[in-house]
Parts: C-alpha cells; structure tokens; sequence
C-alpha cells in the first residue's frame, strides 16, 4: 500500500488476490485456476484491494451472466430492445420541454430486466456502443414519426455511455440520422455523466465538439454526484445540466443539500444552462424548483416513461388542463 516513485510520478499500488482451494473449489489444475481468476474478477469489480475465496455461488453468478450477456446479443441483434419516453416540463407554465429517451428490455426467458442491470452488463461484454447506436437511431425515427403526425415534442435527450465515444465516426453518423430523419441538430440532446464528462480524453473532447458542430446538445447528467470543478464544466460544450434525483429526494429536509440545488440553478444560469432536476414527485419540490427559477423538471409528479404512442395523449391532456387553469 506504500506509494512507489517512478520516472517522477508516485504512485499507489493496489493488488486483488482470487483464491480457490483444492480439493474444495476443484480437483482439476485449470478449474481450480479459472476459479480463482473469477474471484479476482468479483474483487476488482468491487473496487480492488482485497481478496476473496472463490465459491460455488460465484460461479452460478458467472454462469447467470453468460447466459444473460447471450441473451442480450440477441436482443440486440433481433431489435427486442425497447424505448420509453419520460416528459420533461417547464415548471411554471407546465409546458412539454422535451423528453428523455430510456432503454427497457423483456425477454421471453428472463423477463423484465432492470436497465442498471442490462446496461453494465452490454459495458462488460462489449456491446454498449450497440445499444448507444440503436438508441440514438430509434429515439430519431421516433422524433420524425412525432413530426410528421403533429405532435411537437421540442427536443429528445439520449443517454450514451463514455465508451460510446471511442469511434471517431460517431459525429457521421450522428449527422446521418438527422439527415436520414430530416431532423434539426436541436432536436436531439445526448446526455452522459458527470463522471464521465470530467474523464473525457482529448479524442473523445473531438467527437463531443464535432457533435455539438452538429447543433446537438450536450448533457450532464447526475450533476452533483461527482467532484468536478466548475473550471471543467465551463469549458466543456454543455448546454444542460441535470441535477441528480438524490439531491430532489430530500432537500427539502436538508437545508444542505436545498443550498445545493438552489447553487446549481444559479450556476446554470450564470453559464447559460438548462438545468433539468431530476425525481420531482411531490408538489411541495416543484414549488421550491419554480419558488427557485429552475427552468425544466422530470419525475413521476408528472408522469412515467410512456409508451411512444401515449406521448400525443399525454400531451393534450396536459394541454387541456392548462387551457382549463
């Protein structure tokens, strides 16, 4: 754990031991030595920094995660995976803003799997870049569906994970959807990380830029969770922020964590940001958001992720009951 001096640089070692038992884990050399590297692959997973004995119920875990990752392929593969669509709206107006795209997955075998759970598993084995694409894809087919029926429905954000930003053609092809879907680049919004938004290589800064080029939004999600500075935010090409649902949750309990969310907004407006608050579902937090100025708001006070054909519905009740207010 001591630090260790190289070239001028120090750094700090950590080490993950897997340990598997003979004849306890397996009386074969190579499962004896696959065990042991799957309960190294549990610590690291874990953060790293310690050790962990291999065990039957690790490799029903392993076991479970191949088939699922098959099973994911699949999906993939065949177009099983599905988008919901969450409004976003303008505080004090109840006007729609836009609407956030979400990935779900229910497959014949498995059933309904919880996105957290599909999403890192498509990180682990490869395949997130595909979900990106698809997602990005489908959220602009689904823009000009919208479009051509009348329903206006200002702008789409999308989540992409960082490894998304590994191909240098994702601006192309970006550029190709809107064209493809005869889309304006405002209408789509690309949101990541805050963690990641801090983490992002000079090549990935290329891509970013070269989609913004493109008139597309970029924004940071889960804003607050991280330790970024306001220097990295400020130079990044983002025109929203989101503050993260656990801060809504229960600042209105926290005076802490109130002084937190009202700081956002003010930094939002101070950069000329869209500052979306994520999880709003009760009216006592939408009326400390509008009290506050924050310009957009999500969360089940207004609705759940809808099924694309419930979006025109949702939109003109909303409208009427503006119209009856």
């Amino acid at each position: 754990g001591e630090p260790i001096e190289i070239s001028g640089f120090s750094l700090d070692p950590t080490v993950s031991i897997g340990i598997s038992q003979y004849p306890e884990s397996s009386r074969d050399r190579d499962d004896l030595l696959r065990n042991a590297k799957s309960a190294m692959g549990q610590v690291k997973a874990s953060g790293g920094g310690e050790y962990l004995f291999f065990s039957a119920g690790m490799n029903e875990v392993a076991r479970d995660r191949l088939l699922l990752g098959t099973a994911l392929r699949r999906a993939i593969a065949g177009d099983c995976l599905r988008l919901e669509y969450q409004p976003q709206v303008r505080p004090d107006s109840g006007e729609l803003y836009g609407v956030e795209a979400l990935a779900r997955w229910r497959d014949p075998e498995f059933g309904v799997i919880p996105p957290g759970r599909f999403i890192s598993l498509a990180e682990e084995i490869g395949e997130i870049e595909a979900i990106g694409r698809w997602a990005l894809r489908e959220a602009c087919r689904q823009m000009a569906v919208w479009r051509d029926e009348g329903v206006h429905v200002p702008v789409v954000s999308v989540n992409l994970s960082p490894l998304s930003f590994r191909g240098a053609d994702l601006p192309d092809f970006v550029a190709g959807l809107l064209q493809q879907y005869g889309l304006p680049g405002e209408c789509l919004t690309i949101e990541i990380t805050e963690s990641a938004a801090m983490a992002l290589t000079a090549g990935m800064l290329d891509i970013i830029h070269g989609i913004r080029a493109l008139g597309v939004g970029l924004s940071v999600d889960d804003f607050g969770t991280g330790f970024s500075s306001l220097s990295n935010l400020a130079n990044l090409p983002v025109t929203e922020v989101k503050i993260d649902r656990s801060f809504i949750d229960k600042c209105l309990q926290e005076s802490r964590l109130q002084s937190l969310v009202m700081a956002v907004i003010g930094i939002g407006q101070n950069l000329h940001l869209t500052v979306v608050a994520e999880g709003v579902e009760t009216e006592a937090q939408r009326e400390l958001l509008k009290a506050h100025h924050c310009p957009v708001i999500q969360g089940y006070l207004f609705s759940r992720p809808l099924a694309p054909a419930d979006i025109p519905n949702w939109i003109r009740n909303v409208a009427g009951a503006r119209g009856r207010g």
